[in-house]
């Protein structure tokens, strides 16, 4: 771990390097026969001899903006850590993918990051069998393994996954796709904080660093590079979720999906996974069987690990990435935007239906909402094609 001004504006700068990557510069310390932290200490010639041009040089030399807001959120407060690749503390798991981060800013319990993990994400927006499914599987996981819960703090799966783990009293991990001490969404504030005071949160991007669209795929490969295995538990076909299982696949690890509804268009991506060969998941005892967790290796807090394999193409840490100071309100995630009070009881009505038939009762307790009231709503419904009456209840035709 890191603590000295200088050796924190060596690394960013080592990071900011273009068109090279962890590959490139432990390929130049290699033939160099020294250190990553000491390539910014080489001479210009050595460098040039080695295929590198005069740009990338000149960005072991710059003055690096983010240095001081590093070193500003380092010291402000306690169990905050900036862990490079050389550091014992970097997780060998980690290690093993292609293009590996070669920072990773942690708050919380460092320890976790060494911690056999499995990765469990899914949809924003999930159904309540969905959610419902992930709480079953994560609580099972934690009461029953040493397993740590690692997903990136984003709303519905992965909020519930952490949820979970940690009044399980499992520890999980967050990997965020923005600064470190940026809170997102918003409405996670509370999580957030309960991530840092049992469980961590992980970011390879420094403070203030605000979310974008380009970072969350770069986030994605830091989740499953952690794991053993990656649970996906409702997705659609092109989602973020996906997007973490090809990752998975790519670096040698096990997936893992749980089946839904035929008619909801949120199992199609895991239906899709299965087709490909993930493991079909119904309980814990699935995902131990095939990553070989036996009670005796659970008792022991033992994983298992396997080899990665892969080729990732991943663009420089801070392409594309703009500060608080910089970032004005209309890069607000349509997440964070207010919506009508109108359009939330209709979604709270429908996210409350299942496409298995649901009791009434059951959707009333649901929504709370009356029944006499969801009964008028209902018929609405019925009659757009959103939802189908039958003797014993209501089922949802499409999201």
């Amino acid at each position: 771990m890191i603590y000295k001004t200088e050796e924190i504006r060596h690394w960013l700068a080592l990071s900011s390097i273009p068109n090279i990557g962890i590959v490139g510069l432990l390929e130049t310390a290699s033939l160099l026969n020294t250190s990553l932290n000491a390539i910014t200490s080489l001479h210009r010639e050595q460098l040039l001899d080695l295929g590198w041009s005069s740009e990338q040089i000149a960005c072991l030399s710059e003055p690096h903006p983010f240095t001081e807001l590093c070193e500003r959120w380092l010291n402000t407060e306690a169990n905050r850590y900036i862990i490079t690749y050389e550091c014992d503390a970097y997780p060998e798991q980690l290690k093993a993918i292609s293009q590996a981060p070669l920072i990773l800013y942690v708050h919380g319990d460092y320890t976790l990051l060494k911690a056999p993990q499995l990765a469990v994400v899914g949809s924003r927006h999930p159904s309540v069998s969905g959610l419902n499914s992930t709480q079953k599987i994560v609580e099972q996981v934690s009461r029953r393994s040493s397993l740590a819960i690692t997903s990136g703090l984003a709303l519905g799966i992965d909020a519930q996954s952490h949820k979970v783990a940690l009044a399980s009293g499992a520890p999980s991990i967050a990997v965020l796709g923005n600064g470190i001490d940026v809170v997102y969404p918003k409405r996670h504030a509370s999580l957030y904080k309960e991530m840092i005071e049992k469980g961590l949160l992980v970011s390879e991007f420094p403070p203030s660093v605000l979310p974008n669209p380009k970072l969350f795929p770069r986030r994605n490969r830091i989740i499953s590079g952690l794991s053993l295995g990656t649970l996906v538990a409702e997705a659609r076909i092109k989602s973020g979720s996906l997007v973490s299982a090809k990752y998975a696949m790519e670096q040698g690890r096990e997936v893992f999906a749980i089946p839904g509804n035929i008619e909801n268009p949120l199992a199609k991506g895991c239906h899709h996974l299965l087709k490909q060969g993930a493991k079909l998941v119904e309980d814990a005892q699935d995902i131990f069987d095939e990553l070989n967790l036996y009670p005796a290796k659970l008792e022991q807090k033992q994983g298992t690990k396997k080899n990665a394999n892969q080729c990732l193409a991943s663009p420089s840490l801070l392409d594309s990435v703009k500060t608080a100071s910089t970032c004005d309100a209309s890069n607000a995630s349509s997440d964070e935007m207010a919506i009508s009070s109108e359009a939330c009881t209709h979604n709270q009505v429908l996210a409350a239906i299942d496409f298995d038939v649901t009791p009434i009762d059951v959707i009333a307790k649901r929504s709370g909402k009356p029944i006499s009231i969801l009964l008028t709503e209902l018929l609405e419904y019925e009659l757009r094609g959103l939802v189908a009456s039958t003797s014993e209840g209501y089922l949802k035709l499409r999201a």
